[in-house]
């Protein structure tokens, strides 16, 4: 038996809006390309990008999402949000929902950032700023796709860009081909 030892792409992005012009073509690139796909397993973007990821006939790579052990109020997972029905290898993290501050980012937030080898950044809040500063902190390749406008409050420094064929080659330069 042979092990699966395709690069895992992280994407991150709101729990709330699916940004689905952009996450369909996200989840649809990274399975053309031989991907997995990590995602943090819930509502929005995640469930967005992994729909279009696993729609995807003949795929190499696999649907990993990384579920919290509480949801954002300390309350159990709600088992109709967490995993999303397109996630094929769900882990639960014995971790918060999400990192209290950047100096004690112990969440599921840096497992995503952890495990991903290049991470694509979709809009969101708190939590997806704070997985732009670990990515930051830990020197991980990370671009930010979609509206510039979106990403006002993110940090400067990573590639930003609206243009899936932009994505791809950053991807590329980063994975290999």
């Amino acid at each position: 038996m042979s092990v699966n030892r395709f690069p895992i792409v992280g994407v991150m992005g709101s729990h709330e809006n699916p940004w689905a012009e952009y996450a369909s073509a996200v989840g649809k690139l990274l399975a053309e390309r031989g991907y997995n796909l990590l995602t943090g397993a819930g509502g929005g973007v995640m469930t967005e990008v992994a729909k279009s990821f696993t729609e995807v006939n003949d795929r190499k790579g696999v649907a990993i999402g990384i579920l919290p052990a509480v949801d954002y109020m300390g309350e159990k997972l709600d088992k109709e949000e967490y995993p999303n029905p397109y996630i094929e290898i769900p882990l639960i993290t014995p971790l918060s929902a999400k990192a209290q501050n950047d100096v004690m980012p112990y969440s599921r937030n840096l497992v995503n950032v952890m495990t991903s080898k290049a991470l694509v950044v979709l809009p969101g809040s708190h939590g997806t700023r704070n997985e732009v500063s670990l990515a930051l902190m830990y020197d991980k390749p990370v671009v930010m796709f979609g509206p510039d406008d979106a990403f006002a409050k993110f940090p400067e420094d990573p590639l930003r860009t609206d243009n899936i064929e932009h994505v791809k080659q950053f991807l590329e330069d980063v994975l290999g081909k």
